[in-house]
């Protein structure tokens, strides 16, 4: 039986994000190479190659090297405080992420959205080492 219920659909829901932003990749290599005399010779872009495609690669870049870190603090958060509160914290920092993943193109209207997944981080974190030091004091 799944404890932490809450939280498995907000990691879920991060893995589909993931995965959605990964498809737009495909999909803005896939037009990039259509533009191009010989679309074989670019199955692999440099990133910056086009304006379009670095948008998708870079929205999903972000995502991946956010999720590194973010998922082990969700996951100690939910185990060591409650799975009320990690998937509270977890909820706002998707919907901050699709904030980020739908503006990100335009040009810095995506910084409301940069802020909302910052303090959602840090909350989340926070409430984390709360946990961890909670439980070591009560163990010794």
């Amino acid at each position: 039986m799944n404890e932490y219920p809450l939280t498995s659909i907000v990691t879920l829901a991060l893995v589909v994000l993931w995965w959605v932003l990964g498809s737009r990749v495909s999909l803005a290599r896939e037009t990039y190479a259509n533009k191009q005399q010989n679309p074989e010779m670019f199955h692999s872009l440099e990133i910056y190659s086009d304006a379009d495609f670095m948008i998708a690669f870079r929205n999903h870049q972000n995502l991946s090297e956010f999720l590194v870190v973010m998922w082990p603090t969700l996951w100690i958060c939910a185990s060591g405080v409650s799975d009320l509160v990690a998937a509270s914290f977890g909820s706002t920092i998707l919907v901050g992420r699709i904030w980020w993943a739908r503006n990100y193109s335009k040009s810095i209207s995506h910084r409301s959205a940069v802020f909302l997944c910052l303090f959602s981080f840090i909350a989340l974190l926070l409430s984390a080492i709360g946990g961890v030091i909670y439980a070591l004091i009560q163990r010794f």
